[in-house]
């Protein structure tokens, strides 16, 4: 019966794993781990560009559909009655509101796009929302809260980007009010934003508090509304929208005329570290969270994905609408 017993203890040990086996196993484990994660991050990352590029398509696409029922691309109404001709005063009052506004109803969202014309296009913005009135533009008490002003659409938040999925309270304009910001802004052009204020060159002087911007998209286009007949660079070779990350820059309120456009004066993702959002002729540019670029929609609704190494002259020609400099003939020098 001895005999047995040992005999089965023996069996019992000869299968059981020894010390070094057992960290020979956990060490390939380990490696296998290492080995995989970063294909998983990958296709992870792979799917969350397709969702941002699928974002800009149906951007441009509502642009395109808007174009076509109104005769010209989204505009955007400043807030700021001074920055408006005597020619060209808003009937509606200076609602602030801005161009993605527009374009919901083109994005199946027909109710908010509702919303904010019942009660955010007419009066003049109040620019301290915390001291809001009815019937006074975006700033109005229907839309400060949900679902107007603080509606963060998945269409227009890239999904590599957390900071674009958060409702933000440091937005100009809307301090200590919480409102959804966007990653996709329209293309100003290349205007150097604040001029001399501004580290990086551009076009001169700056466009984005009067008219006469060289891209599609400004807080007063509302005055001279661009229809794609001036994009005589061509639409396949035209920045449209593009992608920005609000975390760098807090000209992003989503509805709002001055936080839906951006500059190509500064490289492509310039990324101040730690970002400084509050130097905004610096930061409105363009930037994404994706490895080695930005998406773009051009023009023509078709999307590309621009690498960051792009020559910093074919970037700024790239931006403009109507300059026939595609190649970046200007050169870099040009004001």
């Amino acid at each position: 019966m001895k005999t047995a017993a040992n005999s089965l203890s023996r069996r019992i040990a000869l299968r059981a794993f020894t010390l070094v086996e057992l960290l020979v196993v956990i060490a390939i484990i380990g490696v296998l781990v290492a080995l995989l994660l970063p294909a998983v991050q990958a296709a992870r990352e792979a799917a969350r560009r397709s969702s941002c590029v699928n974002n800009l398509k149906q951007i441009g696409l509502a642009v395109h559909l808007h174009h076509d029922a109104i005769g010209h691309v989204p505009i955007s109404i400043s807030p700021w009655p001074h920055e408006a001709r005597a020619s060209n005063t808003p009937p509606e009052g200076n609602t602030g509101m801005g161009w993605i506004v527009r374009v919901l109803p083109y994005m199946e969202q027909q109710p908010l796009f509702d919303l904010f014309m019942q009660f955010g296009s007419s009066g003049n913005m109040v620019m301290d929302v915390r001291r809001p009135r009815s019937n006074i533009g975006i700033s109005s008490t229907e839309l400060s809260g949900s679902p107007g002003m603080q509606s963060q659409l998945p269409v227009i938040s890239c999904p590599s980007d957390p900071t674009a999925l958060e409702l933000s309270p440091t937005q100009w304009q809307w301090r200590n009010s919480e409102v959804a910001v966007t990653s996709y802004k329209g293309v100003i052009g290349d205007t150097r934003m604040g001029t001399d204020a501004s580290v990086h060159q551009g076009s001169v002087p700056d466009c984005h508090n009067t008219v006469g911007c060289n891209g599609i998209f400004y807080r007063n286009n509302y005055q001279e509304p661009v229809s794609f007949e001036q994009v005589t660079d061509g639409l396949s070779n035209t920045y449209m929208v593009g992608e920005d990350i609000p975390a760098h820059n807090y000209h992003s309120a989503a509805f709002y005329s001055n936080g839906d456009y951006a500059s190509c004066h500064a490289p492509l993702n310039f990324k101040p570290q730690p970002p400084n959002p509050v130097q905004w002729p610096n930061v409105m540019s363009f930037r994404s969270e994706h490895p080695g670029g930005a998406h773009f929609a051009m023009a023509d609704a078709s999307v590309q994905f621009v690498s960051e190494s792009i020559d910093y002259c074919i970037y700024r020609a790239t931006s403009t609408k109507a300059e026939d400099d595609i190649e970046g003939a200007r050169g870099c020098g040009i004001q």
